[in-house]
């Protein structure tokens, strides 16, 4: 023991015996009844704590937390509100008849100042408004332009007739009605990060729980301590901090939705690494079966 933490220290300095130490701890750990617990000792192998680390507040905010009441979860959805217009989306706007006189770009993408380009028409300014109220505004620009063109151009046909005459109106009355719909939003965005195969942003459709998202982001990796899951909702100034607890476990094999979230434009899901002394807690039985101390309180009986 003497020779191989002396080389140990020779090779790679102090921190290299605490390793060869907890080493021996999880080759214990591996003599004891084992089931179901996915931890990186089951596999005979350390693991040195990840970049990922939970702050310690955070931790205290989801243990006190408990899971989220009259939240919307995976059997419990809600409507999402209308969708609040801003830079990145992109909207089509086309008009309602095809013989209609009215001529837009179709494609529109909201540009950094919360406008778009009209052509002819102009400039609209639209972030933060609903593509319902887009379109009647759109569609009353459009409408007055078309008009006023109508009127000049009935004024400039009465003067080249030398006033024989106003040419008769037009049987039927244009239609200027316009359709706005929203393709894409940019600003409504999801996230996953920590120990996941594919952290990111992912957009939301509205209908996605937090164990959509990590599927989403390609699972968990191996460093994960899938026991100190958080989901993290932002909040306005003044309120209180909202992080909840995420029972990846129960979810998954006993179909416990308590924790199964359903996600809002937003939200954050951050999965911790798997430390050191977190792996070899996990490795012990407890109470003849291996079990999460983190989440005992959380699982359903």
């Amino acid at each position: 023991m003497r020779f191989l933490n002396q080389a140990a220290y020779d090779l790679y300095g102090p921190k290299a015996i605490v390793r060869v130490a907890a080493t021996l701890l999880l080759g214990m750990a591996l003599l004891l009844p084992s089931s179901g617990c996915k931890t990186a000792a089951s596999m005979g192998l350390p693991v040195s704590a990840g970049g990922h680390s939970l702050l310690s507040y955070a931790g205290e905010l989801r243990q006190r937390s408990g899971h989220g009441k009259n939240m919307p979860t995976e059997l419990a959805k809600l409507t999402l509100p209308p969708h609040r217009v801003e830079a990145g989306d992109v909207l089509v706007i086309e008009p309602n008849d095809f013989n209609s006189p009215v001529r837009l770009s179709s494609d529109q993408t909201v540009q950094q100042d919360g406008t778009i380009e009209l052509g002819s028409y102009g400039r609209l300014l639209v972030s933060g408004l609903s593509p319902e109220e887009i379109q009647e505004q759109v569609q009353s620009v459009v409408t007055k332009q078309e008009i006023e063109k109508q009127q000049t151009r009935m004024e400039l046909a009465s003067h080249r007739s030398g006033g024989l005459g106003v040419p008769a109106l037009e049987t039927e009355t244009p239609d200027y009605g316009v359709t706005v719909r929203l393709v894409n939003k940019e600003s409504a965005l999801f996230y996953v990060m920590g120990e996941v195969n594919a952290p990111g942003s992912y957009p939301l459709v509205g209908h996605e729980t937090v164990l959509d998202a990590l599927i989403a982001a390609g699972g968990l990796s191996d460093r994960c301590n899938d026991h100190k899951i958080i989901l993290t909702r932002p909040q306005a100034d003044g309120h209180p901090r909202k992080i909840l607890p995420v029972c990846y476990q129960q979810i998954l094999q006993l179909g416990d939705v308590s924790t199964n979230y359903q996600l809002m434009p937003g939200d954050r899901i951050y999965v911790p690494s798997l430390s050191l002394w977190e792996d070899v807690k996990q490795s012990v039985a407890w109470k003849n079966e291996k079990s999460c101390p983190h989440c005992r309180e959380y699982t359903t009986k």
